[in-house]
């Protein structure tokens, strides 16, 4: 709190990709549109390694939640929660073995199971 967690800072200009695919990143990640916790989230799917950076759309495990696992955030940390748990559709449609969540410890297995036990939990 002293450090300004509390502070509300928006996005004034917010920016879209430049162009449709995987960015011009080592690794080449893919951005997906992942809205719930803010607008414009996206998580980052890296093809061919089996890595899903999911940031805040699927995590598994926060401080303020009951069990631990994949998971949404506590509804308190979401703009729109329904736009959120469809996002987990999007999310299980994805290939990948390993989970870098922005909240929790890595989860390994498939993600596509991850992200249908986060949704089975959030119903």
């Amino acid at each position: 709190i002293r450090s300004g967690g509390t502070a509300h800072n928006p996005v004034t200009a917010p920016e879209p990709f430049p162009d449709a695919g995987a960015l011009d990143l080592p690794g080449r990640p893919v951005p997906v549109h992942t809205p719930g916790h803010t607008g414009g989230h996206c998580a980052y799917h890296v093809p061919g390694t089996g890595v899903l950076i999911s940031g805040d759309a699927l995590v598994s495990g926060h401080p303020t939640a009951r069990f631990g696992g994949p998971q949404l955030l506590p509804d308190m940390f979401h703009h729109e929660r329904p736009r959120a748990v469809a996002s987990l559709d999007v999310l299980a449609g994805l290939e990948g073995e390993l989970l870098l969540p922005g909240h929790g410890p890595v989860h390994r297995g498939p993600v596509g199971d991850a992200a249908q036990r986060a949704r089975e939990r959030a119903l």
